[in-house]
């Protein structure tokens, strides 16, 4: 069957030219696929680097200028790490704003579609084709009150994806806009195994037949994350998932004052697929706190390092502001370099 989302872009008109490569299972935020071939990052072409994952093809593919949108899902960054690590646009909605029907699962309780393309209006416009909603028009003008992690929540960051992030802070400041140091919380790793425990008992439920069958050619990373879910039992998945909804209302109550979160994308620029250590999980540090906590989130092309690689802004916004948090973005956008 067609999913219902993908539906309603054939519906609009919309040519599907086919599938990418990605992550098997959608679990990895490195982008790799040791049992098919990692996708190249087209941003470097002679030396091949990580693509970011989950959903790696599909930035590759609007990277590289072979479409100029493609679809991916997020359930712990997997649409805003490859877009940063890519320089283009990756825009995760509201939970629940885009329909799953036909979609495989891996953490129902996260998962979420969403667009990768070159711009924010056309990630606005696939949103809205996606979600069954009017395109509206953007409204801009409007001061808002930008939360940003203190620095020893972001450590450690690579320098120049810090320098700048920081830039762009100062230019939301230039622009009229508050901006506002404060603290999550929770550090950013705790966020990160939290997220994954959920997501690894629902992973392991979903997929453990094929996962603890040795004769099924999974990839070997891919596998043991799937088993990591099997030590999480129903007693200690409750407690999480209560756990979650309490952290959930604090972190409404105590920083609704917010109207956006601004944070890097990703600590680190792309990095060589030879290099990439599968044991640690560096890129999903500053995205997994937006599906923890039920918000919207963005990713928009940040600068590039001095090695010409890009690094992403991230921004975020409460569960449902899916409208502001994109108009804030393209406003953000045009002063932005690539």
């Amino acid at each position: 069957m067609t999913a219902r989302a993908i539906q309603r872009l054939i519906d609009a008109g919309a040519v599907i030219i086919g599938m990418t490569q990605m992550v098997e299972f959608a679990i990895g935020g490195w982008g790799t696929n040791h049992a098919m071939g990692t996708p190249w990052n087209p941003v470097d072409r002679d030396v091949h680097r990580v693509p970011g994952g989950s959903s790696s093809g599909s930035a590759v593919a609007v990277a590289a200028g072979l479409v100029p949108a493609a679809i991916g899902s997020d359930t712990g960054g997997s649409i805003r790490i490859p877009a940063s690590l890519c320089g283009i646009v990756g825009f995760k909605p509201s939970f629940d704003r885009i329909p799953l029907e036909g979609i495989a699962p891996l953490g129902p309780a996260f998962d979420t579609l969403g667009p990768i393309t070159q711009t924010v209006a056309d990630a606005r416009l696939l949103f809205c084709v996606m979600a069954g909603l009017p395109v509206p028009e953007m409204v801009s003008g409007n001061s808002l009150h930008v939360g940003v992690p203190a620095a020893d929540q972001l450590a450690p960051c690579d320098p120049e994806v810090l320098a700048n992030f920081e830039r762009s802070i100062e230019a939301m400041r230039s622009a009229g806009h508050t901006v506002e140091i404060f603290s999550f919380p929770r550090e950013m790793t705790a966020y990160q195994a939290l997220n994954g425990s959920i997501v690894a008992h629902d992973a392991y439920r979903q997929h453990k037949a094929l996962a603890e069958d040795p004769a099924t050619p999974l990839d070997p990373h891919v596998r043991q994350r799937i088993l990591a879910g099997r030590d999480i039992d129903d007693a200690r998945y409750a407690a999480l998932v209560q756990d979650r909804v309490a952290a959930i209302a604090e972190f409404r109550s105590g920083w609704a004052r917010f109207d956006i979160i601004a944070l890097p994308s990703t600590p680190l620029p792309a990095v060589p697929v030879n290099t990439v250590d599968e044991s640690t999980i560096p890129m999903s540090r500053y995205t997994r706190a937006g599906n923890y906590l039920d918000l919207c989130g963005i990713s928009i092309p940040n600068g590039i390092t001095s090695t010409g690689l890009p690094t992403g802004l991230q921004l975020m916004s409460w569960h449902g502001a899916d409208a502001r948090l994109l108009d804030f973005a393209e406003q953000v956008s045009r002063g932005v370099s690539r």
